[in-house]
């Protein structure tokens, strides 16, 4: 029986801190809280522009449509700024630490935080919010039945979220916002009864987008409190000295780059 193949840790053992320091440090997710909130607000005034851009033009009313229409692009301009501007990033950066408190400040060398996201994935970016505008402009002139905005949503940003997270190698609760809005998509064309009435038309596409997001991000601050507990737990213990530093996982050090500072 080869008893190498399952790994087993002492108390104290120093290889359980970088465990779970690195599980701490991957799950800390009030910077994505932050953003979600700000989002949430432009994507809000981008959706309801663009169902009273519907309404103007069903009705005929030209000058509440070019209203709408500006309205619409102008909100969507805003997303794209604070979505690039490094005042924006700085801001999230300086709400986070003030919530964090005295928890410090935590990087993961598996995100690369200090690395810009590569040309690629920036132009798919770009591109997840020109195509929501699209649909916006589309439902707006009647060309597509706003019933099929959130599963239009999904065919672009289920893919792109799944590759933010295999980029940023992210825990496992990221992977919820994804998985969660593919199935919404795929239980809105099956016909499912999750879709709300067409007085609330414009929440099939929000509730989903930023419920399942948020699921995810409490999700994950809910783990990094058990991590936190957990890597407290050990460092309040007596911590051996071993010659070899081995990685909890068996890698080659590759998560000794897990750094708290606090």
């Amino acid at each position: 029986m080869n008893t190498s193949a399952k790994k087993s840790y002492q108390a104290g053992d120093p290889r359980q801190i970088v465990r779970w320091a690195r599980r701490y440090a991957q799950s800390r997710t009030i910077s994505f809280l932050v953003q979600w909130v700000f989002i949430m607000v432009m994507v809000m005034c981008i959706g309801i522009a663009a169902s009273l851009t519907q309404m103007a033009h069903q009705q005929g009313r030209t000058a509440t449509f070019t209203l709408s229409v500006i309205s619409m692009i102008v909100a969507a301009l805003t997303l794209v700024w604070f979505s690039v501007s490094r005042w924006s990033g700085e801001l999230v950066f300086s709400i986070t630490n003030w919530l964090y408190g005295r928890e410090g400040y935590v990087s993961y060398s598996g995100s690369c935080p200090e690395k810009p996201l590569p040309i690629w994935l920036t132009g798919l970016g770009g591109g997840l919010l020109a195509y929501h505008l699209l649909g916006a402009l589309l439902i707006s002139f009647n060309y597509v039945s706003i019933r099929y905005m959130q599963p239009w949503s999904a065919a672009y940003m289920t893919p792109y979220l799944i590759l933010m997270v295999v980029y940023q190698r992210l825990g496992f609760w990221a992977w919820l916002w994804p998985v969660l809005y593919g199935l919404h998509a795929v239980a809105l064309l099956l016909n499912l009864p999750v879709r709300f009435g067409y007085e609330l038309e414009l929440l099939n596409i929000v509730a989903p987008i930023f419920g399942y997001g948020l699921i995810a991000i409490l999700t994950g601050h809910l783990y990094s409190r058990y991590a936190l507990w957990k890597l407290k737990a050990l460092t309040r213990g007596n911590i051996p000295e071993y010659d070899d530093m081995a990685s909890p996982d068996g890698e080659n050090g590759e998560d000794g780059g897990d750094a708290m500072h606090g």
